[in-house]
């Protein structure tokens, strides 16, 4: 993203134009990196946002309220103390930098008018926020640098505030065809060369330049004209009005932002937003979407993936705790065939040789012993094994089919991690495993199983409707509590219920109007939702099941999502967009803002 010179000339216009004079009310600090200004101007409540993140630094205004913290943190209670209150005086741009200086005046404590800076630096891994005195020396950063990490420009309380050093390039608003020419390798790209020379340029203008003096920005600098670039350079600097925009690649994914149209750019472009903040808005919003999207599919995924090895491995060991139970009968006969044969057996023995009249053909057998038993000891001991065994098969057999229940229901989980689109999909998700005691106390979620929400607690969300090629509604469930509601609240006994077959996946329904046949069509395409919502998304032939919903049912004690059905057909369908138009049609279009199911009577 190119948060450079042009983008901050454009929001320090905007915020010029609509704080100067505005008081600042509040100040709150949502992140460590991002303190937010509640400044009433011009009749107008307005929210300045000023991050200091290294991937997102920029200031703007927003309408986004984030969750402050239950304590302001240290540098928020500073700013409270000393410009909270205050009236902004200007705001200004520092030359070509990404720096914006925001000039507040205040009174002192003896009544007497005083003027703090708060100095917004946004370059990148740099970014920082300073507060300035009256002096000019530094109140406090919201990121201190010492020595240690900067010899050059320490930002600690008491000390001067020294700028960052000048870059020493090219200003762009006087560059001349021979500041470009002088010392230039011909060899370079005309865009890196414009880069590397010319302030205040980041590698969209810097190819922006290059096109609009009428060169491909891979051109070598020599194979152009010093002039042409010279104008072009110029314009970008000055230019007459600023038009935020998104920049899309050929798939329609954003990639970038920016104020000024581009020639350049070859993909879509996204236009006709309100303000330079607007367009921010749009944009970092979705990519800060994007990565707190990642980084909570990533979290909820471990503890998923952790619980599921966990329970492979318990299964695991019951599995042959089971063998072991189901081999009883084995050790009945070993302590009868030594029982058979204590006359020929000593204490001492190792193994006792037998003949095994269970045995037709009257072959025999080795037993292991305890050398330090006698023989009927040892009898006694494969006896006990017997017993033991017996009479813990059935228990054992509890075991293993609670184990399998437990481990279908986190891959289900997972998968319907894999499909979430959004962050109130995985927020349910993440509430969902808390419920069932896989996050935060266990024995206290455990205990509430099965018991009505508490007031205040969010029901299960509906789930996502899509209408067949005939007009047909079909749901589909895109997490567990979604699943139950949809099969077990909305859907009428006749609708039709889907799955896909052994494979964890959500539940679909088709809706179907009593009395009228369901066509194959809409099965087939409600069919192919199933196998797009599953594990098996990227297969080739994925097997779903389709039953009436009257044939579906809910185990008592069953975690949530998790049915048993019967009397079901199955079909084989390819998850394929290509292949089947509903998927082009909903991937394309309804995963964002899709429409909702609701109930009906049935």
């Amino acid at each position: 993203m190119a948060f450079d010179s042009t983008v901050m000339a454009a929001v320090v216009a905007e915020l010029s134009d609509k704080l100067t004079a505005g008081r600042i009310s509040k100040i709150y600090q949502p992140e460590p990196d991002e303190i937010a200004l509640l400044i009433y101007a011009g009749g107008v409540n307005h929210r300045l946002m000023i991050t200091a993140n290294a991937r997102f630094a920029r200031l703007q205004l927003t309408r986004r309220e984030k969750k402050n913290p239950a304590h302001p943190p240290t540098f928020c209670m500073l700013l409270r103390k000393y410009i909270e209150g205050g009236r902004v005086l200007a705001i200004r741009q520092v030359g070509r930098e990404r720096i914006c200086r925001i000039h507040i005046g205040v009174t002192d404590e003896l009544g007497n008018p005083a003027e703090f800076i708060l100095v917004a630096e946004m370059m990148g891994k740099h970014s920082n926020i300073v507060l300035l005195g009256p002096t000019g020396r530094i109140v406090d950063a919201i990121r201190r640098v010492t020595e240690e990490v900067n010899r050059y420009r320490e930002l600690l309380p008491g000390l001067p505030y020294i700028p960052p050093p000048p870059v020493g390039k090219l200003d762009p608003a006087a560059v001349t065809a021979a500041d470009l020419a002088a010392g230039a390798d011909p060899t370079q790209p005309v865009w890196q060369m414009l880069l590397d020379r010319v302030d205040g340029l980041g590698p969209l203008l810097a190819k922006e330049a290059a096109v609009r003096a009428g060169f491909a920005p891979d051109t070598p600098a020599g194979d152009t004209a010093p002039s042409a670039l010279a104008s072009a350079v110029q314009a970008l600097a000055s230019p007459d009005a600023y038009e935020p925009c998104l920049l899309l690649d050929q798939e329609g994914r954003l990639k970038d932002y920016h104020v000024l149209p581009l020639r350049s750019w070859n993909g879509p472009v996204k236009t006709g937003f309100e303000s330079v903040s607007a367009g921010l808005e749009a944009f970092y919003g979705r990519k800060e979407e994007g990565d707190r999207l990642a980084a909570l599919r990533g979290s909820l995924g471990k503890i998923v993936r952790d619980e599921a090895a966990r329970v492979r491995r318990k299964l695991q060991l019951q599995t042959e705790s089971l063998k072991t139970a189901e081999n009883a009968e084995e050790f009945r006969i070993k302590g009868e065939l030594i029982t058979a044969n204590l006359w020929q057996i000593k204490k001492g023995d190792e193994v006792a040789t037998v003949v095994d009249y269970y045995d037709p053909d009257g072959a025999t057998v080795t037993i292991p012993l305890d050398k330090t038993l006698g023989p009927s000891e040892n009898a006694q001991a494969y006896y006990r094994r017997y017993q033991k065994a017996r009479s813990g098969k059935q228990i054992i057999i509890e075991q293993v089919e609670k184990s399998s229940h437990e481990l279908a229901y986190l891959e289900q989980v997972e998968a319907t991690l894999q499909a979430a689109a959004s962050m109130p999909e995985l927020e349910e998700i993440r509430r969902e495993l808390q419920s069932e005691g896989y996050i935060g106390d266990k024995k206290e979620k455990k205990d509430r199983k099965g018991q009505p929400p508490k007031a205040g607690e969010e029901k299960a969300a509906p789930p996502l409707a899509v209408q067949s090629t005939d007009g047909l509604e079909i749901w589909v469930g895109r997490n567990n509590k979604q699943n139950d509601y949809l099969t077990l609240k909305l859907a009428a006994p006749h609708d039709i219920w889907l799955h896909t077959k052994d494979i964890p996946g959500s539940h679909v329904i088709l809706r179907v109007p009593p009395g009228q046949p369901v066509p194959e069509r809409a099965i087939h395409e409600a069919a192919a939702l199933a196998a797009w919502y599953s594990r098996a998304r990227e297969s080739a032939a994925v097997p779903v099941d389709y039953t009436i919903r009257k044939h579906v049912r809910k185990p008592s004690g069953a975690r949530p999502g998790m049915v048993i059905y019967e009397q079901q057909k199955t079909l084989w369908v390819t998850p394929d967009p290509e292949l089947n138009p509903i998927l082009k049609r909903h991937v394309g279009g309804t995963a964002d803002g899709g429409t909702r199911a609701t109930g009906r009577e049935g």
